[in-house]
């Protein structure tokens, strides 16, 4: 997590290889496509500093949901699972093991 939200070098993966026709369908005349990657299941790893609780309680999870609602469920892609594993900074080599 950068601020709250991926970073640039992965949106820049997403914007490039979440194309329509590929992972969405646009339907015209339809607010929102077909999705093509129905069937399909993913798992978030989100590595932070924020303390878990105040990613949250205090800021909802922004980059959590970007991806699984914006993007990965957008698609088609259930279920999302996420796990965040946070703080890393200062952590110990058993922390970032387990």
């Amino acid at each position: 997590m950068w601020w709250y939200g991926y970073p640039a070098l992965m949106k820049g993966f997403i914007d490039r290889t979440f194309l329509p026709g590929i992972t969405f369908q646009p339907i015209q005349g339809k607010a929102l496509p077909k999705k093509l990657l129905k069937g399909k299941t993913a798992r978030i790893i989100i590595t932070a500093d924020t303390p878990k609780w105040y990613n949250f309680l205090i800021m909802k999870s922004p980059a959590i949901n970007q991806f699984k609602k914006g993007t990965l469920e957008f698609c088609g892609i259930s279920p999302v699972k996420a796990t965040y594993i946070s703080p890393v900074k200062n952590s110990k080599t058993d922390y970032r093991k387990k």
